[in-house]
């Protein structure tokens, strides 16, 4: 993991962008530059940890190519087997040199034989031309911006402000504000956009454009999906497929040359990978976090299980509210954009906890999304499924109702949904007007208030949940010099989760019914059929307070976090 930047600007300018992103990379910090283009990079060490794995890389086997790479290509030994089988020599043993040679054999074609987390950029000195991509699910970011016939692009947004003034565009503002997300591939910045995931793009010099072309084209057939039976021999045999596919995700994100760690909760997400990664026999150190006196649970009775069943010792970190004093500013700087809510503090303190030990950790992020996890994904399935909204009561009583009447608003049309809306954020938009803000249509939240439940399981993976949550860990994680890794995003989990039957995801009243199956088999039956969550919670308005704040929802949280942006520029 690293910091990638660069453009056809001075080497001076894209230097000072890089040195804003040196906490991305503490090990290494190196550039290259010609009459034409400049290119920074801060290496993370993890893979190779000989300086001739430094970047901007080059190889004698193809000297007219330059590589910047943020990420891990996590299959790289099995992709070098394939390209020495074709007299393909290799000087490093490095993952950064598999991506280049890859790239020199079969051009964008090699990205359908990577597996991993990545973002990179190659210049071809032959055609002063540039080659940008990234990862299926958009875990490592890239952001570019093109103005007056030039280029730039780089891994975080703050490098972008260092070189130039870049102001806030204030209809993305609005969106996150009152609904927690923005356009896709916009930022809150004018003319700076998110490179979008599964994509390559190619800049010709000449010309002075980028011409964008998908790479992943995966996308479920939600008809056939809602049709799909199963009995009991069917869902062992989907169960041994899912235990295969993520115990090698798990295996292959194991790969480091320096010290790994699992951050649990004693979810069920997290709870699998530490069972996988105990059969792999994995030097691994493990971390909870709770935080004290916390109102909104304390799961740690849960980790202190995993503890017990795996009969290996989990570190717990147990920060104070008051850690929020001085760690406020930079949590909003690490992020360079609004987030939705201060929940993610909790894994900062984490990462911030585990940087002296461990350079890679892994953690459970995407299950949610792909196996339903969240109450907005149950209420769409019992709404529609009377027999599991029975269930359901049948387990959480009243709680049920709650999550039911979700799936009731999505069942509404059109011009009702626009009217419940307006209702539900009348007190927020008061507040925008009162900004002097744009209002942004409401019409933005009828995509996330759909009633077909897979359809909202993809949607909260490629567009809403997932690509935000990502965003947060990334940042969360380099601001520490750490690389996260989550096995429950390669792209084969990704797609096996849809294509298999929904009724395997919600059954007999609980959510991702078939992770809860798989964590049985395991061994911990106890945490399996556990009826609450709470994961790396933070007492969010306990928070506020602490920073002075009177803060009664989370639109007055994300203004704070925006406040805080402001006063950086």
């Amino acid at each position: 993991m690293c910091s990638i930047c660069g453009g056809n600007y001075p080497l001076e300018i894209i230097q000072k962008a890089s040195a804003t992103m040196k906490h991305r990379g503490p090990d290494f910090s190196g550039n290259f530059c010609d009459n034409r283009f400049s290119f920074a990079h801060n290496r993370l060490s993890i893979i190779d940890l000989d300086s001739a794995a430094n970047q901007p890389f080059t190889s004698p086997y193809c000297p007219h190519l330059v590589l910047v790479f943020n990420g891990e290509i996590y299959n790289y030994e099995e992709i070098k087997v394939e390209l020495e089988s074709l007299n393909i020599p290799f000087f490093t043993h490095s993952d950064t040199e598999v991506l280049l040679h890859a790239f020199a054999t079969w051009q964008e074609e090699a990205l359908k034989k990577f597996n991993g987390d990545f973002a990179f950029v190659i210049y071809n000195k032959r055609d002063s031309s540039l080659f940008l991509a990234r990862d299926r699910l958009g875990n490592k970011p890239l952001f570019y911006a093109l103005t007056n016939d030039k280029i730039f692009f780089a891994s975080e947004i703050k490098a972008f402000l260092a070189i130039k003034d870049f102001p806030f565009d204030l209809e993305e503002v609005s969106k996150w504000l009152l609904f927690s997300n923005g356009s896709e591939n916009r930022t809150i910045y004018q003319n700076i956009f998110s490179f979008p995931k599964a994509h390559f793009a190619k800049f010709q010099l000449k010309d002075k454009t980028l011409r964008f072309q998908k790479y992943w084209d995966f996308e479920p057939d939600f008809e056939r999906i809602q049709s799909l039976t199963y009995d009991n021999k069917s869902i062992q045999n989907i169960l041994e497929e899912l235990e295969s596919l993520l115990l090698d995700a798990t295996r292959l994100r194991l790969r480091s040359d320096v010290p790994v760690a699992l951050s649990v909760s004693g979810g069920i997400d997290s709870s699998i990978l530490a069972h996988f990664i105990q059969r792999l026999e994995a030097n691994c150190h493990y971390f909870a976090l709770n935080f004290q006196n916390n109102a909104q649970g304390d799961e740690s009775m849960y980790a202190r299980q995993l503890e017990k069943d795996l009969n290996q010792k989990i570190e717990f970190i147990n920060p104070s509210l008051d850690s929020i004093r001085q760690d406020f500013k930079s949590l909003c700087n690490a992020q360079d954009e609004i987030f939705r809510s201060l929940s993610i503090y909790s894994q900062y303190l984490l990462f911030s906890s585990i940087t002296p030990y461990c350079k890679v950790v892994l953690g459970g992020q995407g299950a949610d999304e792909l196996f339903g996890g969240y109450y907005h994904h149950i209420g769409r399935y019992i709404f529609a499924n009377r027999t599991e909204f029975e269930e359901r009561v049948r387990i959480y009583g009243n709680a049920a109702f709650g999550e039911y009447n979700f799936g009731l608003k999505c069942s509404l049309e059109k011009a009702l949904k626009l009217q419940l809306f307006a209702q539900d954020n009348a007190k927020e938009i008061k507040k925008i007007n009162a900004l002097g803000f744009p209002n942004p249509p409401l019409d933005n939240l009828l995509e996330r208030f759909q009633l077909d439940f897979t359809q909202g399981l993809w949607l909260d993976t490629i567009e809403f949940n997932l690509p935000n949550l990502l965003r947060y860990e990334d940042r969360n994680a380099m601001a520490f010099g750490i690389e996260n890794r989550t096995p429950f995003t390669d792209f084969r989990i990704v797609e096996f989760a849809f294509r298999i039957p929904h009724s395997l995801k919600i059954r007999q009243g609980f959510s991702k019914y078939i992770l809860r199956l798989l964590l049985e088999r395991l061994g911990s039956k106890e945490l399996a059929w556990r009826t609450d969550k709470i994961g790396f919670s933070a007492p969010e308005f306990g928070l506020m307070q602490t920073l002075g704040y009177n803060a009664t929802s989370l639109f007055d949280i994300r203004l704070a976090i925006f406040e805080a942006l402001k006063a950086r520029k």
